[in-house]
C-alpha cells in the first residue's frame, strides 16, 4: 500500500556557534537527509512551532516527522506533527462512519494497515430527532445547529476514548482521521447550517468538504490533526454512500449493480462503470426500531428473529444475547411480519385475520395486536406485542425502499432482471434475512445468488483512504461519477410508492417466489 502519511525518523546535528540556524530549518535539513522521497516540504500550523524546540532538545535531536503527502506528486509533502525520539513503529489512523443513529470507529495501524481496535456508540444528535429532517429543524432553533454539532462531535470522542483506551495509547498519538457521513451529518459536523438542503430544490452548502483540523472542531486529537471528510453527491446522498460505492469498486465494474444502504434514509445507486445514478428516500426509523410500540435499538434483549407455528400459532424467539426480551430491533421486526403473513395470521394489507380465534390476538388500544412475549418472560414489566401500527409503519418504510429501487432503474431504462448484482450495505443489511426481506416485499424477488452482503461500507471505504494513498485520491472521481434523482416530487416514485404498500406488492409477479407461500386465497 502507498500511504497518504509517511512518519520519518531524523536525526539533527545539535546547533553550534558555527552552525547557528533556527531550529525549524535544521529539522527541513534533517527531513532531506534521511527522507529521499520527501517533497520539500512545508508546514501551516503555528502550534508546530511552538512545541518544536522542546521536541528536539528533549530527545537529544532525535525526532519522528509525520509528514502529509501531497495531492499531487509534485506538490510538497506538509509537517503535521515533530514527536521527541523514534515513533516510526507508531503511526495511528482513525476511520469514522458518522451515521444518522450510529456512529462506528476503527483504530488502524497505519505501518502494517492491520485494524486494533473498533467501537461504536449511538449518535447523541438522537435526543433532538431520529432523522436527518428533524435535526435539520432542531438545527434551525436558536443555539440549535452548536448543539447538534457538540453532540456528534461528542460521539466521536466517546469511540476516539474507547479504542485508545484498548490500545493504551493517547488521542494524540492518533495522525489521521477520515471520515464518512451523509450530506446532513457532515454540514453539522462542521458547523455548516443545512437549512436550505430541505427546501427545494434540495441544494447543499458544498459537496466537497475542506480539509480541517479536527481539534478545532473539538474532537480528541493533536492539534496538527487533519479531518477528511468524503465529498457528497446531493443533499440526501453524502459521503457514506459514496464511502460505499468506493469501497465495493463499483466505479470499477462492467456489472450492472443495484447498491443499496438501508436505513432512516434509504440511499441507492445503479450503475457499473460507464455510468452511475443515485437517489434517497426516507424510509423512516423503522428499520432502526422507531415508530414501533415496542420497538429498540439493535442490543441486548431485542428479538431479533422469530418463528410462529402455522398449526398452533405460538412463537418461537431469538433475542440479541440471548436474554430475556426488552423489545423488538429492526431484523426482528422483519421477521416477525414475514412469518405472520406466511402463517396467514396477517392478510397482505397487514390486517390480522379476524376470523383466527387465539389467545395471543387480540384488540388492544391501537387495534389488533399479537402478543409476542408474555409479561413475565420479560425484561421490561409488559407484554411485547405487535400491532396492526407497527406492521403499517414498516410496511411504508419498505414500500419507499422498493418503489425507489422502481423509480431509479426507470428512469435508466433497466428492470430488475438486468441487474447484475444487488449489494446491500449498512450495518443493519449485514443482519438480514434475505428470504424474510423479499417476502415483506423490502428487496426485489431476484436471482439469491445475485445479492452481497458488504456490511458497514461507508466505515470500510474511510479505512482503505486511510490506508491506501491510490485509493485515497479516487475519493473526489467517484463522486463526480454519480448523477442525483430527487424523488420528493417524482409522480412516478408516488406511483410506484402507492403500489408497494401491500405486503409483499400489489403487482404479485414481482414476486413469484412469494406468492407460492402464501395461504391459498390471500
Amino acid at each position: 500500500m502507498t500511504h497518504r502519511w509517511k512518519s520519518v525518523s531524523c536525526g539533527c546535528p545539535p546547533p553550534t556557534i558555527d552552525d547557528n540556524i533556527s531550529d525549524l530549518q535544521r529539522l527541513l535539513r534533517g527531513i532531506k537527509k534521511g527522507c529521499f522521497d520527501c517533497v520539500e516540504p512545508t508546514y501551516d500550523h503555528p502550534q508546530l512551532l511552538q512545541g518544536l524546540p522542546f521536541a528536539l532538545r528533549e530527545s537529544n535531536w532525535e525526532v519522528t516527522v509525520i509528514l502529509l503527502r501531497g495531492k499531487r506528486s509534485e506538490e510538497p509533502d506538509r509537517i503535521i506533527a515533530v514527536e521527541p525520539g523514534d515513533t516510526t513503529g507508531q503511526l495511528y489512523g482513525l476511520a469514522v462512519d458518522i451515521g444518522t443513529t450510529t456512529v462506528g470507529g476503527l483504530l488502524m495501524d497505519l505501518n502494517s494497515g492491520k485494524v486494533l481496535a473498533e467501537s461504536t456508540a449511538y449518535n447523541a444528535q438522537i435526543a433532538y430527532g431520529e432523522d436527518v429532517i428533524s435535526r435539520m429543524i432542531y438545527s434551525q432553533r436558536p443555539g440549535g445547529l452548536k448543539t447538534l454539532q457538540e453532540k456528534v462531535v461528542y460521539t466521536i470522542n466517546q469511540i476516539i476514548e474507547k479504542v485508545c483506551r484498548e490500545m493504551i495509547i493517547s488521542p494524540s498519538d492518533i495522525s489521521y482521521i477520515m471520515a464518512a457521513g451523509n450530506t446532513v451529518m457532515s454540514h453539522l459536523l462542521l458547523g455548516i447550517d443545512p437549512k436550505y438542503l430541505r427546501e427545494a430544490p434540495y441544494v447543499p452548502t458544498c459537496s466537497q468538504f475542506p480539509l480541517t483540523r479536527a481539534a478545532d472542531l473539538g474532537v480528541l486529537a493533536h492539534p496538527s490533526v487533519r479531518l477528511f471528510l468524503y465529498p457528497s453527491v446531493a443533499s440526501y446522498v453524502g459521503g457514506d454512500i459514496v464511502s460505499g460505492v468506493h469501497a465495493c469498486q463499483m466505479h470499477k465494474s462492467p456489472k450492472v449493480t443495484l447498491f443499496i444502504d438501508i436505513g432512516t434514509n434509504g440511499e441507492i445507486v445503479v450503475g457499473n462503470e460507464d455510468w452511475m445514478m443515485c437517489t434517497a428516500c426516507s424510509a423512516g426509523p423503522a428499520f432502526e426500531g422507531g415508530g414501533i410500540q415496542c420497538g429498540m435499538r439493535a442490543s441486548s434483549g431485542a428479538i431479533e428473529n422469530f418463528h410462529i407455528s402455522p398449526d398452533t400459532f405460538e412463537p418461537m424467539i431469538i433475542t440479541i444475547g440471548r436474554t430475556k426480551p426488552r423489545g423488538i430491533c429492526g431484523s426482528g421486526l422483519i421477521s416477525i411480519v414475514s412469518e405472520l403473513l406466511e402463517a396467514g395470521v396477517i392478510d397482505q394489507q397487514g390486517k390480522f385475520n379476524r376470523k383466527i380465534s387465539h389467545h395471543r390476538i387480540r384488540e388492544g388500544v391501537s387495534g389488533y395486536e399479537y402478543v409476542l412475549v408474555w409479561e413475565k418472560d420479560t425484561l421490561v414489566g409488559h407484554d411485547i406485542i405487535i400491532t396492526e401500527v407497527d406492521i403499517d409503519n414498516l410496511n411504508r418504510a419498505k414500500g419507499a425502499m422498493y418503489a425507489g429501487y422502481q423509480t431509479l432503474l426507470e428512469a435508466v431504462g433497466l428492470t430488475f432482471d438486468d441487474l447484475d448484482r444487488v449489494i446491500l450495505a449498512g450495518n443493519f443489511g449485514a443482519y438480514i434475512d434475505l428470504e424474510r426481506a423479499i417476502c415483506i416485499g423490502l428487496l426485489p424477488d431476484v436471482d439469491r445468488d445475485k445479492f452481497y452482503y458488504i456490511g458497514n461500507a461507508s466505515l470500510l471505504g474511510a479505512q482503505i483512504s486511510l490506508d491506501d494513498h491510490k485509493r485515497f485520491r479516487e475519493r473526489s472521481m467517484v463522486s463526480q461519477l454519480i448523477t442525483n434523482m430527487e424523488l420528493a416530487e417524482n409522480i412516478e416514485f408516488m406511483n410506484h410508492y402507492m403500489a408497494a404498500l401491500f405486503l409483499p406488492h400489489t403487482d404479485m409477479s414481482l414476486f413469484p417466489s412469494v406468492q407460492d407461500k402464501l395461504p391459498k386465497g390471500d
